[in-house]
């Protein structure tokens, strides 16, 4: 500032002679060739410092977010190789050199919405050349195959913005992401839609994000990545492969604690791969899911119910293989959730035991039950009538 304020001031003074500064020819300083070196390493510095400090160009200006955004991506996909991952970075590499050999000339007088038809055109016309594909969460896909979705074409968009320097903000509501340009107006933007820019406002305003009005949630770089593996859970738990579903849900919660959906689905998922592993008998890894649902929320009504069925269900069946320790140690634990008590373990057990002969097992079941339910001495004197054949004396 203080240099054009001078060149402006010389340049205002002319070449006159009476303006012009006269030069003492008889007067040189010599510098030592240290000294030289010296004070040229400074100038040098000083001019990276001040170059640093002024901003470049919009489309050639680097800046966090677009690195950051795309290295979550990659992240967030989770089973990307790295030879693809580097395919992809290329890709986008290309096209940011791509936007900054063809800016347009007067791109200076552009408003915002302006440059954001511009980036978003470049984007249907030079990368998103495939077709819309609902199960396409990847960029990396969107990258090297022109395929897309929401979440995808949302992600590609905000790099591309962002590169040219462009404010924007990723949206969602129920089942939907897309991006706004915060001009003013802010501008909604379909990232799905090619002819996005040639809608009349009309069916502008049908579109799903413009129909959210207030109720839509704004979304971070790692909200918005996080939708990648939260997508991807929805196929897999569709497909009934809950555990990679589970997995994928970590992930997404990793990248954005506090989504909702993705805790709420977490919790759905979970209920629905107990109840699979009850109708196919495995009752072991049904009672480890049960932990799991009572880790992440045990006061949630939406499940309650299943979770009951669930643990009558696995006692009974350890009923019928003969693990009542096993079905006694989880009517303890879900004392709330199940039809069956301990006493009804207990007596199902010695009775069990009777018809097999194995008097000694009666005896030891009952001796337990006795003490289990030390704390309820009117089941104990009931217990000790009806099985006095079973007690010493």
């Amino acid at each position: 500032m203080f240099l054009s304020h001078a060149l402006s001031h010389r340049a205002h003074l002319g070449n006159s002679p009476e303006n012009q500064v006269p030069v003492d020819y008889g007067m040189f300083c010599y510098w030592k060739e240290s000294e030289r070196v010296f004070w040229m390493a400074v100038y040098i510095y000083v001019t990276v410092l001040i170059a640093s400090a002024i901003p470049g160009s919009a489309a050639g200006q680097a800046i966090s977010r677009p690195a950051t955004l795309a290295e979550l991506s990659w992240a967030a996909e989770g089973d990307i190789s790295d030879e693809q991952r580097s395919q992809a970075q290329l890709r986008l590499r290309d096209h940011f050199q791509w936007m900054e050999d063809h800016l347009p000339p007067q791109w200076g007088r552009f408003d915002l919405k302006e440059r954001g038809e511009w980036v978003f055109q470049t984007m249907h016309a030079q990368l998103l050349t495939g077709k819309y594909d609902e199960d396409q969460n990847s960029l990396s896909e969107a990258l090297l195959n022109g395929n897309f979705n929401c979440v995808s074409a949302t992600i590609l968009f905000q790099v591309l913005a962002d590169h040219a320097g462009l404010p924007t903000m990723a949206m969602q509501t129920r089942g939907h992401v897309w991006c706004r340009l915060l001009s003013r107006p802010a501008l909604d933007i379909e990232t799905t839609c090619p002819t996005w820019f040639l809608l009349e406002p009309h069916d502008q305003n049908q579109a799903p994000g413009i129909q959210a009005g207030d109720t839509a949630r704004t979304l971070t770089a790692r909200g918005l990545a996080a939708k990648i593996p939260y997508n991807q859970a929805s196929i897999a738990a569709g497909q009934e492969d809950y555990s990679t579903a589970i997995q994928l849900l970590d992930r997404a919660l990793t990248l954005d604690p506090q989504d909702p959906a993705a805790t709420k689905n977490r919790l759905a998922i979970l209920n629905n791969w107990a109840v699979r592993c009850v109708s196919q008998h495995d009752c072991d890894q049904a009672l480890k899911i049960l932990k799991q649902i009572e880790a992440q929320s045990p006061d949630d009504d939406q499940v309650a119910e299943n979770r009951r069925r669930i643990v009558d269900t696995v006692i009974d069946q350890w009923c019928q293989e003969g693990r009542f320790a096993d079905a006694v140690r989880l009517a303890q634990w879900m004392r709330e959730e199940s039809r069956h008590t301990v006493r009804s373990i207990y007596e199902n057990w010695i009775e069990d035991a009777k018809s097999r002969g194995e008097w000694y097992e009666a005896k030891n079941a009952l001796i337990s039950a006795m003490t289990a339910l030390s704390d309820d001495p009117l089941s104990v004197a009931q217990l000790k009538r009806q099985y006095r054949h079973l007690l010493p004396g």
